[in-house]
């Protein structure tokens, strides 16, 4: 006895009774095989409904051989009837969501002729492919029809035709569908050959909204969220405005320019920062012991430790060395004479272990050992 699927009758079912045919364990999980299910199972891109069924918890459901199976934590009994509930504010954002889809995939393809050739729906937002490529006015333009067939509540419906029906349908399809084709029917927008759940009207899914594109496959991968994935998308992102606004002192309207003056101030210390540490370098330099051969400087990186060096030999000659400490010994950068510098450097090689090398008058890298015995033999 196959299962009837309650979920393509209507797909506003939440709750249900139903008897169970089969149990079967494989690796401490149960599968459960109902007489009837609004559970939806994985497929067509879309993960499968979850929820309880007699207050066991229902995790996933696959269709393998044709049988729909209810993974659950705790064993059902053949022959049981047990009450199930569906959780619908989950299934309910997917309904939103891949009828969105569905009118995207359908403008694009009558617009541009491009295919919908990949489809995931996740538990936050929308990806799917098309084999070709869009410009931003293009994108904006399918975004705003989209939302147009949203706001005119257009009626969704869920069909079996018959083989000589399905003949004269201009639908919608992907490779490979095999078996009976359920056609959904999006009102003066798409027809499109689809398992899942929908809403019954295109109002219900309240906003379709693009978040950003990338290349992929030879085409374009559109990332969108709809529905209650938006408005929760909205919520957060207008929380962290506010938090930034505070941060900034602006305005909600203003924020965008707020950030760029941060960033103009930021850039600006930044050149004033970069000039004072070039002064207290130079400090540091004229102030240096010439009988050592080393000057330490903190939390230095390798092109301020190279400034250093170089300032230092080209001051005192002879092979001069800027060194800071880290975690595993030191970074270092060395300049001499190119005469002498790449015995200097063999040298330090034979003692420490070193990872770097350069090229002239300058070698530069890492020293792994202990910091003090670093500075011992720079004689610092």
């Amino acid at each position: 006895m196959k299962t009837e699927k309650l979920y393509e009758k209507d797909a506003y079912i939440s709750s249900f009774e139903a008897n169970v045919l089969s149990v079967l364990k494989e690796n401490g999980i149960y599968k459960a095989v109902l007489d009837k299910t609004a559970f939806f199972p994985e497929g067509g891109g879309q993960p499968s409904d979850i929820g309880l069924i007699d207050g066991a918890a229902v995790n996933n459901v696959q269709i393998e051989n044709g049988e729909i199976y209810h993974y659950t934590e705790a064993e059902l009994k053949a022959g049981q009837t047990v009450f199930c509930e569906v959780d619908f504010e989950r299934r309910y954002n997917f309904m939103q969501n891949h009828t969105a889809e569905h009118i995207v995939s359908g403008l694009v393809h009558k617009k541009f002729g491009f295919d919908n050739i990949g489809f995931h729906l996740s538990e936050t937002l929308v990806t799917f492919d098309f084999n070709g490529f869009f410009t931003s006015g293009q994108l904006e333009e399918i975004e705003g029809e989209a939302n147009k067939r949203v706001w005119s509540n257009l009626s969704v419906t869920a069909f079996y035709p018959s083989a000589d029906e399905l003949q004269a349908i201009p639908y919608r399809s992907k490779d490979g569908i095999e078996g009976e084709i359920r056609l959904v029917q999006i009102e003066n927008t798409d027809i499109c050959a689809c398992c899942a759940p929908h809403v019954k009207s295109t109002g219900e899914i309240g906003i379709i909204k693009f978040l950003s594109t990338e290349k992929q496959h030879g085409g374009t991968r559109i990332f969108m969220k709809c529905g209650g994935f938006a408005l929760r998308d909205y919520g957060k992102k207008n929380a962290d405005i506010k938090a930034v606004c505070e941060l900034l002192s602006a305005k909600t309207d203003e924020v965008r320019q707020a950030v760029y003056s941060l960033s103009e101030r930021l850039e600006s210390e930044k050149l004033n920062s970069k000039d004072l540490s070039s002064e207290l370098l130079g400090l540091k330099i004229k102030m240096f012991d010439n009988s050592k051969s080393a000057l330490v400087l903190n939390n230095a990186e390798i092109k301020d430790l190279q400034m250093a060096a170089d300032g230092l030999h080209k001051t005192y000659g002879g092979a001069k060395t800027a060194l800071s400490k880290t975690v595993e010994g030191a970074f270092f950068a060395m300049c001499a004479d190119e005469s002498e510098i790449e015995a200097e450097f063999e040298r330090l090689k034979q003692t420490f272990t070193v990872k770097g090398g350069g090229r002239g008058p300058m070698r530069q890298g890492s020293i792994v050992a202990d910091f003090d015995k670093i500075k011992e033999y720079f004689g610092v």
